[in-house]
């Protein structure tokens, strides 16, 4: 069990790095517009998805499968997260661009130069994968494996 543990941890911090590292892609250089950054949301949402189950499939659930409804409903949640929760709270996150918009100028009053488009885009997406993830870590277990067993220790 902790082993499987280890490999979850380390699969999510790797498909969260490279859903930030594509999602900036996207953001910056593909669609480079503030009020569309849900759609790089959805873009690199739904292509981490996709990766997450190859992953999944092919390194954590040799040990522990979740059966095929367990699939079933893993690859509906990531789908569904990578198509209505990330882009809708990047979407309400982008409302509020205020916040970075007084973190810029707190910077710019004590001479350090940032990109407005950058910390707007990084913070929303940071909002977004936080409550992303408190989301996933509540809901996520008990979907795709159902209730944990008594003697799984």
């Amino acid at each position: 069990m902790k082993k499987n543990v280890i490999k979850y941890t380390f699969i999510g911090i790797f498909l969260a790095v490279f859903n930030f590292g594509l999602y900036t892609i996207i953001a910056r250089y593909a669609i480079n517009n503030n009020d569309l950054l849900w759609l790089s949301t959805l873009i690199s949402s739904t292509i981490t998805a996709i990766l997450a189950y190859i992953l999944h499939s092919k390194i954590t659930w040799k040990e522990r499968y979740p059966g095929k409804s367990g699939v079933i409903k893993f690859i509906i949640w990531n789908l569904a997260e990578a198509i209505i929760i990330n882009p809708a709270l990047t979407w309400f996150f982008g409302l509020f661009t205020f916040l970075y918009e007084f973190v810029f100028n707190i910077f710019q009053s004590i001479g350090i130069g940032f990109d407005f488009a950058f910390i707007e885009s990084t913070g929303v997406f940071g909002l977004t994968a936080v409550v992303t993830m408190i989301i996933n870590f509540l809901f996520y277990d008990k979907l795709v494996f159902g209730k944990k067993e008594k003697d799984e220790k």
